[in-house]
């Protein structure tokens, strides 16, 4: 799809997955601009994404990453989107599931100012920055890749930020399941994290080994229960102006505005189409209508056969194809 539909991409086949740092490693060293943003392919982003983080990075001296809100295909705040710095004992905590202080909350989802850690979904700075403290450290295979690049360019007096005021979608849980691989991965990162920058000998870094084996053993074999009905939706609103064949038997109203919603939907899925909406209102409407468990979202990307979205906040993301018929 690279290929026929982006020629211009300089597209980097790797023949090996080597993890999320080593391929963004790879990724900058062929870049030639002075800024780099590294995004996720399974987000959304609004229209003035890019001419906003450019102009609020150049507006400051000394700002390291700048980063934005997340929300996932149900309109939720993603509280990754901003992060404290890991210590000893939120580390301990996070381990073994007690409450902790891993999210910055001393700043609100909407507000704009410097945070301790952003998330490699979405990451903005400049090229010479990332080379001058060594890129991502490839001892990560995904996960912690991003606290330790957020933690090191803070130790060169850089400042990172977070823009509560522009959201992208991103559909959580696209990129991983959570298999044994997963844990190995997560609990490994902390592990890799703890043992780089807390553990202040070598006893505490072995019992972070076999803490971390310990930990991972029972996630991978806890089997968690849970029996999935699929709910059937009343109703499915496409707003767009355009007719689609294929979306007939799935669409009960279509209307040409999203001022058309009611503000009291109930049990619902919402078609957007992105060749008639822009990506910002659809993203607005979808934090609006965020506290409605009730609701779904779909999107219609520009001049695409398929509709994207998700029905449940801790599930994947999905793709869906279909024939347009336009």
């Amino acid at each position: 799809m690279i290929k026929s539909l982006f020629p211009d991409v300089l597209l980097i086949e790797n023949k090996v997955n080597l993890g999320f740092s080593y391929a963004n490693n790879l990724g900058v060293k062929k870049a030639k601009g002075k800024y780099i943003c590294l995004l996720n392919p399974d987000t959304v982003v609004p229209e003035d994404f890019f001419s906003r983080i450019i102009k609020f990075k150049e507006s400051k001296n000394s700002i390291g990453i700048v980063g934005c809100k997340m929300i996932d295909g149900k309109g939720n705040f993603l509280p990754e989107s901003k992060r404290n710095l890991p210590y000893t004992s939120m580390v301990l905590k996070r381990f073994i599931g007690l409450k902790n202080k891993y999210y910055f909350d001393n700043l609100s989802k909407d507000e704009i100012g410097g945070v301790d850690v952003l998330c490699g979904a979405v990451m903005f700075f400049e090229k010479k920055d990332f080379q001058k403290v060594d890129g991502f450290d490839e001892k990560y295979f995904m996960f912690g890749e991003d606290i330790d690049l957020s933690h090191k360019l803070l130790k060169q007096g850089l400042k990172n930020y977070y823009l509560g005021d522009l959201s992208i979608i991103h559909y959580k849980g696209e990129s991983t399941n959570k298999n044994h691989k997963y844990y190995k991965s997560f609990y490994g990162a902390m592990g890799i994290y703890y043992r780089k920058y807390l553990a202040n000998n070598i006893l505490n870094k072995l019992l972070s080994y076999i803490t971390i084996e310990l930990i991972i053993f029972f996630k991978s074999f806890t089997i968690a229960s849970r029996l999935n009905f699929e709910k059937k939706h009343k109703d499915c609103y496409l707003i767009s102006d355009i007719i689609y064949d294929g979306l007939k038997n799935r669409v009960s109203k279509q209307i040409n505005s999203i001022q058309k919603l009611s503000d009291k939907l109930e049990n619902c899925e919402i078609i957007f189409d992105s060749n008639h909406l822009s990506y910002k209102n659809i993203i607005c409407t979808m934090e609006k209508f965020s506290n409605n468990n009730s609701v779904i979202f779909k999107i219609i990307p520009k001049t695409a056969s398929f509709i994207i979205g998700s029905d449940n906040s801790k599930e994947h993301g999905q793709v869906i194809l279909f024939d347009l018929n336009k």
